[in-house]
């Protein structure tokens, strides 16, 4: 199927929802997250209650952007083998069997329900964009996004992503229950008993050629040094709010800027501009935080958000 053409990010930006929506009502918001984080490099954490349609979204937007597709169903006996690929023994020579991350985009559903052994499998492909088998590198395709999910309402045999993994997504974004005129649209869509019948009709709108032009395109957007300078700031003050053990690193701030320039640019501009930075801001800081008990990250970013000054405007 050839992909959709648009004028702009922008013009993107409305096409996407448009054809996720085809399949997932409601969900507008993430669709745009989801479009930031793969013009930004970034993966996507997304959490939320069963039947929240965290898979099919993450179908539909692996479909919407015309990319190669892998789904893995994590469990406790799941093994790094299977994600990253093992060497075998045929005919008498070494053959990689690649594993699921070797695909533009991964959905790994329910990151949560394995071992962190394999959890761990995915750091390398996450950070560096390769696995190492047996000491050899085996580059990932280009691009590659990581969209896991997890049940925040699951507490049996469940393991918990550690700090260092949950600093290597771009967001984390949770999804809740649509409303009711939502769900009444949910009812109306066509429907193969229980399963959404309309995936097959979401239109791809780039392509792998598509999205690494978009990508270069927003390498061209301007982060005034008054904004870069905000950005560094805000980042430092969550280091030392009241109730937080641990602030954000410096790999945050830069996910924060990757993530205002494609937030600029699917709103139609060209410089980055502090309601950019403030709009991505929770969704890049907020499962960074490392709070003391009690403490909510929601009010943290909140109060270090008011507390830190803005820069002068600047035209854009």
């Amino acid at each position: 199927m050839l992909e959709e053409r648009y004028d702009d990010l922008a013009g993107l930006r409305d096409r996407a929802k448009a054809e996720v929506a085809k399949v997932v009502v409601g969900q507008g918001r993430t669709v745009e997250l989801l479009l930031v984080a793969a013009l930004a490099h970034g993966h996507v954490l997304l959490e939320g209650p069963p039947g929240s349609a965290k898979t099919l979204i993450g179908r539909a937007v692996a479909h919407m952007f015309g990319a190669t597709f892998k789904r893995i169903q994590f469990t406790p006996d799941t093994s790094p083998a299977e994600l990253n690929g093992v060497n075998v023994i045929k005919a008498g020579e070494h053959v990689f069997l690649p594993g699921a991350v070797f695909t533009n985009v991964l959905l790994a559903d329910e990151i949560n329900r394995t071992p962190p052994r394999t959890q761990a499998a995915l750091f390398e492909p996450m950070q560096e964009r390769q696995v190492t088998i047996d000491g050899k590198v085996h580059r990932l395709p280009d691009p590659f996004l990581v969209i896991a999910t997890q049940n925040p309402y699951e507490h049996s045999g469940v393991f918990e992503l550690p700090e260092s993994q949950l600093d290597r997504f771009l967001f984390k974004i949770y999804l809740d229950y649509a409303d009711p005129d939502s769900e009444l649209q949910m009812l109306n869509l066509p429907h193969n008993g229980i399963a959404p019948d309309m995936l097959g009709e979401v239109r791809p709108l780039l392509g792998v050629v598509g999205l690494d032009k978009a990508r270069k395109e927003l390498e061209t957007t301007e982060v005034s040094d008054a904004i870069g300078r905000y950005i560094v700031a805000l980042g430092r003050r969550t280091r030392d709010m009241p109730g937080v053990q641990l602030g954000i690193s410096s790999r945050a701030m830069i996910h924060l800027m990757s993530a205002s320039k494609a937030s600029a640019r699917l709103n139609g501009r060209h410089a980055v501009t502090i309601d950019d930075v403030r709009e991505m801001a929770p969704y890049v800081m907020r499962h960074r935080l490392i709070l003391e008990p009690g403490a909510d990250a929601d009010e943290v970013l909140e109060q270090a958000i008011k507390s830190v000054p803005a820069p002068a405007p600047t035209a854009v």
